[in-house]
C-alpha cells in the first residue's frame, strides 16, 4: 500500500522568492510512513546575508536569530541522511525542492532526483470544490492543527497532517501504488522488458 513508502514532508522558510538568488534561513521535515509521523529534521540555517524586514515580519526570524546556526553545508549531508529515497512532499513542491536543490548544489552536494509530490495539486485533484488552498486554508477545512504558521516545522508538521489524511482518503479509493497517484511527479520510467531470443534482421 501507498502509506508503506516513506514520504518527507518539508518546508522552508528563506530570505525571498527566488532560489537562484536567495537562502534559506529555517528548514524543517517531518517523516511519514504507515500514515503516522515517525520523525522529524529541524534546524535554523545562517544564509550569510541579512534577513529582509519584511520576512522578519512574516517569519519572526531575525538575521541575530541565526548568528550562531550552522551554514546549509554543515547540515547538508544530515538533511540528505534524513531524506533517504524517499518521496519528497511540500506545499507548494517546486518552491521548497528548488530551494533545497540550488542549496545543495550549491554546496556542491548532489541534488534530489526522487519523486515528490505537492499537497495543493493533491488537494485540487481530490477536492476540486474548495475555493481555497493555502496551507491555513486546507488545515482549518480539514481540523489539522497549525499553531505557528510560517514556521519551517509547523508548517511541514501540518502539511504531514494533510498528507496522511489525503492517502487514507486514496487508499479508500483503491489507490495502491505510488505510481497511481494521479499527481505524483518524477516517477522513475519502468524499464522496458527485454526480449529474449529476438533475431535480427540485416
Amino acid at each position: 500500500m501507498i502509506s508503506q513508502n516513506a514520504f518527507v514532508v518539508v518546508d522552508c522558510e528563506t530570505t525571498g522568492l527566488i532560489s537562484a538568488l536567495d537562502k534559506i534561513i529555517e528548514i524543517g521535515a517531518v517523516k511519514v510512513v504507515n500514515g503516522e509521523i515517525i520523525d522529524e529534521f529541524y534546524t535554523m540555517v545562517n544564509p550569510g546575508v541579512f534577513v529582509p524586514s519584511e520576512v522578519t515580519h512574516i517569519t519572526g526570524i531575525t538575521t541575530d536569530m541565526l548568528a550562531g546556526a550552522p551554514d546549509f553545508k554543515s547540515i547538508a549531508k544530515k538533511y540528505m541522511e534524513f531524506m533517504g529515497d524517499a518521496v519528497f512532499v511540500a506545499h507548494n513542491v517546486v518552491f521548497d525542492r528548488g530551494f533545497v536543490n540550488q542549496e545543495l548544489s550549491r554546496n556542491l552536494e548532489s541534488p534530489m532526483s526522487g519523486p515528490f509530490l505537492c499537497t495543493i495539486d493533491l488537494a485540487r485533484y481530490l477536492h476540486p470544490n474548495l475555493s481555497k488552498y493555502a496551507l491555513g486554508a486546507l488545515c482549518e477545512h480539514f481540523a489539522v492543527d497549525l499553531p505557528q504558521a510560517h514556521r519551517a516545522i509547523h508548517d511541514a508538521r501540518a502539511t504531514a497532517g494533510l498528507l496522511i489524511k489525503f492517502l487514507k482518503s486514496m487508499q479508500n479509493g483503491g489507490v495502491k501504488d505510488l505510481r497511481d497517484i494521479p499527481v505524483i511527479q518524477n516517477m522513475p520510467k519502468k524499464e522496458a522488458l527485454v526480449v529474449e531470443n529476438q533475431i535480427s534482421l540485416f
